[in-house]
């Protein structure tokens, strides 16, 4: 008679392995208050930096500031207060892929130099890259010994954008951070250069 045999203290169950605690993502298309569109989308997630968003940015990181940017910069016009992000994205492992988008006021008077008709925002680069500069008018800027200042938007990538995304980015944000700075003149917003000094 043959008996089956089995070995003691065996277990057939697989050690637990302790896994990493998992970032909260969010969908590109729905990082910063959307402004993302389809197209820019598309060209992120195409580059290689890019790839590490395609299950999503980091949902603490790309959250919408623009509001709160305006509201910020609306309360006193100086040109010494410091910028402000407006949108943040990263990837889920970090440090791969990020854009960074920030609003300030600026030293100077808006330049209507290189700007179209009836249009109140223009880009311009200089040594440092291109920003967005918006002709946003409020009384307080007219006020006597008031050092004159511009808002302006600059945009920090390390994915590989073209001119046309990132100006997409840029005045996208912009129209978000005018909607809290309660501008009393009406701002209307250039097209996106499919080429721009000063951005890839």
């Amino acid at each position: 008679m043959l008996f089956a045999s089995t070995a003691c203290g065996g277990s057939d169950e697989e050690p637990e392995k302790k896994s990493k605690p998992s970032v909260a993502l969010t969908p590109l298309s729905g990082a910063c208050g959307g402004i993302f569109v389809k197209e820019t989308v598309a060209e992120v997630l195409g580059r290689p930096k890019g790839k590490s968003l395609e299950r999503g940015a980091q949902a603490e990181l790309a959250v919408d500031k623009a509001a709160e940017v305006g509201r910020f910069l609306g309360e006193e016009m100086d040109w010494s207060r410091p910028s402000k992000s407006t949108c943040f994205v990263d990837g889920e492992s970090g440090g791969s892929a990020e854009i960074d988008i920030q609003f300030g006021w600026w030293p100077g008077p808006f330049s209507k130099e290189g700007a179209k008709p009836g249009k109140s925002a223009v880009f311009q680069a200089d040594e440092s890259g291109s920003s967005l500069l918006v002709d946003c008018r409020r009384a307080d800027l007219a006020e006597s010994g008031k050092k004159a200042a511009v808002l302006r938007g600059v945009i920090t990538d390390r994915v590989g954008l073209s001119s046309n995304a990132s100006a997409k980015l840029l005045i996208a944000s912009a129209k978000k951070v005018a909607e809290g700075l309660k501008c009393e003149n009406e701002l209307a917003f250039p097209d996106p250069p499919e080429r721009q000094k000063g951005l890839k």
